[in-house]
């Protein structure tokens, strides 16, 4: 038995769905799946959850087979994977407001 702790990985998904859903609504989801996850993140249609590095590609084979949501059709795409929550929603949850972040630092751009 290893005594060190896991290696996280953080992956981030998203929602196509024509409305978005509630936090618990995810959670619901979540909870079926396996191997379990832990949703770090969620707001509206992106979200963002945490698993070790030996189930990493196990779970994003159970996310991409989520069909259905709160009874309504779904497809789950994940965008991305990180080893940092800060690198994951730097890199593939925050594009639109980037935008907003860089013009406010340089006046000029």
């Amino acid at each position: 038995m290893s005594t060190h702790r896991p290696r996280y990985r953080y992956v981030a998904f998203r929602l196509e769905s024509p409305r978005a859903f509630r936090r618990e609504e995810i959670l619901q989801v979540m909870h079926a799946l396996t191997p379990p996850l832990w949703l770090v993140d969620f707001e509206g249609t992106s979200g963002l959850v945490r698993t070790t590095n030996t189930e990493k590609d196990a779970a994003i084979a159970a996310l991409n087979r989520i069909e259905a949501v709160a009874g309504e059709a779904v497809r789950v795409r994940t965008v991305g994977t990180s080893g940092t929550i800060r690198a994951a929603t730097r890199k593939y949850l925050s594009s639109r407001d980037r935008a907003g972040r860089d013009s406010q630092k340089n006046p000029y751009k």
